[in-house]
């Protein structure tokens, strides 16, 4: 199975466990869990070498924004932002590591596990108990959140005004396009927030959502544009 297959399932968690060697167990954001036959640490240098990642380069890049050296959460695409976190305690091999990697955006909810640890509940509702307090998981998660705000700046700052562009040309070109998200609307006055959803309001939909929004519908206007120019 090659990493493209792995993610179109989505992303939840990379643990590395040994089952006839020191292999890597995957959550997938539909609650699946797939082996595959190779470390954690190669799974990891694999998807970032898919996503175009140097991970030397963004723990010292996203390090220097939380004051941490270790520990670094590591953004990669705007659904998938590893945080690493210890799994097991005692590895047969020196090398083998203690630690996994969960996937700050497939997180539902943490709750205190037994011994100090910390249960982990994902979005399709499978839990995973890792060896950390949860108030230690909380601060991850905070460093995780400063890390996805510095992620979409940097890399997508200015897109909302190319997604209003290209939904402004597609309308003019009669094209029976119709999104599978809704349509970005623009403010009705001055300095007022565009409006987007009918939870608007709620503090869990924060501007990252907006952001990711916007660039899934700019992701398909471009898809379209691409499909139009090949007929």
């Amino acid at each position: 199975m090659n990493m493209e297959e792995i993610l179109e399932n989505g992303l939840a968690a990379l643990l590395p466990v040994y089952k006839e060697g020191n292999v890597t167990m995957i959550f997938t954001g539909g609650g699946e869990q797939l082996l595959v036959r190779r470390t954690c640490k190669t799974v990891l240098k694999n998807l970032a070498r898919f996503y175009g990642i140097d991970l030397t380069a963004v723990r010292e890049h996203y390090g220097s924004f939380i004051n941490k050296k270790q520990g670094v959460p590591i953004p990669m695409a705007v659904n998938l932002l590893l945080i690493p976190v210890k799994v097991r305690k005692s590895p047969l091999g020196e090398n083998d590591g203690t630690f996994g990697y969960v996937n700050f955006r497939e997180i539902k909810q943490v709750a205190d596990g037994e011994g100090g640890k910390c249960s982990i509940t994902f979005r399709c509702d499978k839990s995973l108990l890792v060896l950390v307090s949860q108030s230690t998981m909380r601060e991850y998660m905070k460093n995780a959140q400063l890390a996805e705000n510095i992620f979409l700046n940097q890399h997508f700052h200015g897109y909302e005004e190319t997604v209003g562009r290209s939904w402004e040309n597609l309308q003019e070109s009669d094209s029976k396009y119709s999104a599978r998200v809704l349509p970005f609307k623009k403010a009705s006055t001055k300095g007022q927030k565009a409006q987007l959803f009918p939870w608007e309001n709620s503090l869990e939909h924060s501007e990252v959502l907006l952001r990711e929004y916007l660039l899934k519908l700019l992701m398909e206007i471009i898809e379209l544009q691409r499909n139009q120019a090949l007929k």
